[in-house]
């Protein structure tokens, strides 16, 4: 029997995308993405709680979203979930979860200058067809051979 490790989310950037390394092929970015559910404790008062997932991005996705995203852009992702484990100086034990994504989709991008909201098919808005051009390109192969 096989098994699943998928993961998706729906957030806004809690920063700019970090570059951490750029290569030939592309760019290894960084995300800080926060998720909140919002729901009504017992007394009736709204409450927010708000989880943070880090997130990596490689080649192609990577340098997509170093480019065109912002902090404060609402995003969807789809990847698999990986732990790292790695010991202190003093020789205590660590872990650390992140998000490997698979897949990115631009909800709404945060531009430096407006802070408007995209329509919700980005494809509609010619002013950002140059950037799905884009990531069609980038995404062709590398979707398929992630599959």
């Amino acid at each position: 029997m096989s098994s699943l490790n998928q993961v998706n989310l729906i957030g806004n950037l809690g920063r700019d995308p970090e570059v951490l390394k750029t290569t030939e092929q592309g760019d290894f970015v960084r995300l800080s993405l926060a998720t909140t559910k919002r729901y009504r404790s017992k007394d009736g008062k709204v409450q927010e709680d708000t989880q943070w997932h880090t997130l990596y991005l490689s080649n192609g996705l990577g340098r997509i979203a170093s480019n065109h995203l912002k902090k404060g852009a609402r995003i969807f992702i789809s990847g698999e979930l990986r732990t790292q484990e790695w010991q202190d100086k003093a020789g205590k034990k660590h872990f650390s979860t992140a998000v490997y994504v698979r897949e990115l989709k631009f909800l709404s991008i945060k531009p430096q200058e407006k802070k408007e909201e995209l329509p919700d098919s980005i494809e509609e808005n010619a002013a950002y067809g140059k950037a799905m051009q884009q990531i069609r390109e980038a995404l062709g192969d590398h979707l398929h051979a992630a599959n």
